[in-house]
């Protein structure tokens, strides 16, 4: 009874149903187009992560080379450091000779001494870095 009174006077059961029909479609339209545009943001997800996950082994693959020059630089600073001390022992030892030979030489031999040093500097000077 209540529907009756509700009702406009123009109204018809064809109309209602009519209505209905719009109604639903209108629905199965919204919830249709709203699944399409969830469906486009998950691909677009997809491949954002796709790109980043990408992104993510070049940058371990750095990172894994990045290691390895670090180790074969600390293996190579590790022998020169070896290399190092052994010339500076015998550098330190080279001295104390030359020390001992000048306190035996005069002045006369310790300038001899300083001339052949600086002759003997100059030629392997120029050994070194002109050939």
């Amino acid at each position: 009874m209540r529907q009756e009174l509700m009702r406009f006077p123009n109204d018809s059961p064809y109309q209602a149903s009519r209505s209905n029909q719009y109604g639903a479609r209108d629905n199965d339209d919204f919830i249709s187009s709203e699944s399409d545009r969830q469906l486009l943001l998950m691909r677009q997800q997809d491949e954002e992560l796709d790109e980043l996950s990408a992104s993510v082994v070049r940058i371990g693959d750095v990172g894994l080379t990045i290691h390895d020059e670090l180790t074969g630089q600390e293996k190579i600073i590790h022998e020169l450091g070896l290399d190092m001390e052994s010339t500076s022992n015998r550098l330190d030892f080279v001295q104390k000779k030359v020390a001992m030979v000048m306190k035996k030489a005069g002045a006369k031999g310790q300038i001899m001494m300083i001339v052949f040093l600086v002759i003997l500097f100059i030629v392997l000077f120029v050994l070194v870095f002109f050939t």
